[in-house]
């Protein structure tokens, strides 16, 4: 499975239209795998949407991880799934088959091992800076962030408050990449 080094997750508040257009733009610049991950939406507005889109990332060859907030009866029309971590503490067995994408939101040493136990492809580590989205969670920093990605040997994503040219800082700490929501739907 080839893994981006830029990683982005939809963004909950734009419009589906502005999300298409975006897509359509990213998939031009080599977009190759993004999160869905709509958390505003409710299940019917979640299936339409995903309707919609699939034919657009199979046209695109694009892959579309399904973030687990929105259950797991979508995954099989999909390339894979990205458990949060709520899903993470209570899962005790890889959800997907080894052909799929499986990715977990990490932000302690306790999750990476877990993800390590549960045979995640790669995970997200955050929040490296602070976020407005997780105000309530106190940044790793650079430092810690280097820390505990030394400690596994799965792709390890940077996550919160990064933007895109962030990348280089990333990987001199440790990461495989970056993933992120605001800042990664334009180029």
């Amino acid at each position: 499975m080839d893994l981006p080094k830029i990683y982005p997750i939809t963004p909950e508040t734009e419009t589906f239209e502005k999300l298409l257009t975006q897509i359509t733009s990213l998939a031009s610049n080599n977009l190759s795998v993004f999160q869905y991950r709509r958390k505003n939406l409710d299940e019917f507005q979640v299936k339409q949407e995903l309707d919609l889109l699939e034919p657009i990332i199979s046209e695109f060859n694009i892959s579309l991880i399904i973030n687990s907030y929105h259950g797991s009866s979508l995954i099989s029309r999909f390339s894979g799934l990205h458990l949060n971590g709520i899903d993470l503490k209570h899962s005790k067995g890889r959800p997907v088959e080894k052909n799929k994408f499986f990715g977990i939101s990490c932000h302690n040493e306790e999750d990476i091992k877990k993800a390590e136990f549960l045979e995640a492809d790669y995970i997200f580590l955050s929040p490296v800076n602070k976020t407005s989205s997780h105000q309530n969670q106190n940044p790793l920093g650079w430092k810690q962030f280097s820390e505990l990605a030394q400690e596994t040997k799965l792709p390890v994503y940077a996550l919160g408050g990064l933007g895109k040219e962030d990348l280089s800082e990333a990987e001199e700490n440790g990461a495989y990449g970056i993933a992120g929501i605001s800042k990664f739907w334009s180029y």
